[in-house]
């Protein structure tokens, strides 16, 4: 099912009502120069015993792009908009858990710290945190290089990054769909997104001690700019707070290895001792 909330784009899947959804609904986000198919490959998985809704991001796919520039607040009210449109269509009316990969973490974390009573569970997958000077250097030579020259070559570095030579050769349309979903992402909305990336969540790191919710850091071990340590560190910034790194992994874990990563969310957002 396709729906709009105001002038975003999602996607509702899964069971509905009370005989149907027996686990509390869950919201996605993607990443930067993505979209909601991101999650195409984990979604049935996610979806057995909950609604799950995922959205693409203003100016990514086929939500509008709101004119002026773009901030983290803009980010963090667009996901409460759907926050808010799964939690009224929940018969039990449980706050939804929230997860998101990169962009969508530092989504994930913001929605926690400035609205703890709107969401469940948090996962803030592959998510930057905390980072140094160096930690920036790449994303700002990437940020200069898109505005100069477009899409074209963030989507070849993008693809270098992520995926291994040996994973694209095993996996040729997973690669070649991920690097035309960058390739035809909307310029202007892009760097508007990138920015806000590069930029962070100005309230961050202290903010993470404002959020209630059990939080999962969950990334890659091979993911070098959303690393392992930054994980760790989002788990000891929350006061509920835990990390798990997936080994072998890189950046996009939903795409890479999605049994794994579907896996170690639901192991997280449905433990045995949890009904």
């Amino acid at each position: 099912m396709s729906s709009a909330v105001g002038c975003t784009h999602l996607s509702l899947e899964g069971p509905t009502g009370p005989q149907g959804a027996t686990r509390p609904p869950l919201v996605l986000v993607h990443g930067v120069g993505l979209d909601l198919h991101m999650w195409d490959h984990v979604v049935d998985a996610l979806a057995v015993h909950r609604e799950v809704a995922r959205y693409d991001l203003f100016g990514h796919g086929r939500s509008d792009d709101p004119p002026g520039p773009r901030s983290i607040d803009d980010f963090v009210e667009q996901c409460l908009d759907v926050l808010t449109l799964v939690a009224a269509g929940d018969p039990e009316g449980r706050s939804p858990h929230l997860a998101g990969l990169s962009l969508g973490g530092t989504v994930v974390l913001a929605v926690g710290a400035r609205h703890p009573n709107a969401v469940g569970r948090l996962v803030a997958m592959n998510a930057v945190f905390d980072r140094s000077a160096d930690d920036l250097e790449g994303p700002r030579s990437r940020l200069a290089l898109t505005a100069a020259r477009g899409m074209g070559p963030v989507a070849d570095l993008a693809i270098d990054r992520w995926f291994t030579t040996d994973w694209r050769a095993a996996h040729p349309e997973r690669a070649e769909a991920v690097d035309e979903r960058i390739r035809s992402t909307a310029l202007d909305g892009y760097l508007k997104a990138y920015r806000v990336f590069v930029d962070g969540d100005p309230e961050m790191p202290a903010a993470a001690a404002r959020i209630t919710s059990p939080t999962l850091g969950l990334t890659g071990e091979l993911d070098t700019g959303s690393t392992p340590a930054m994980s760790r560190a989002i788990a000891s910034a929350v006061a509920d707070g835990r990390s798990r790194v997936l080994s072998g992994l890189g950046h996009l874990v939903p795409v890479e290895s999605p049994d794994v990563c579907s896996d170690a969310m639901l192991e997280f957002l449905d433990p045995p001792d949890r009904p």
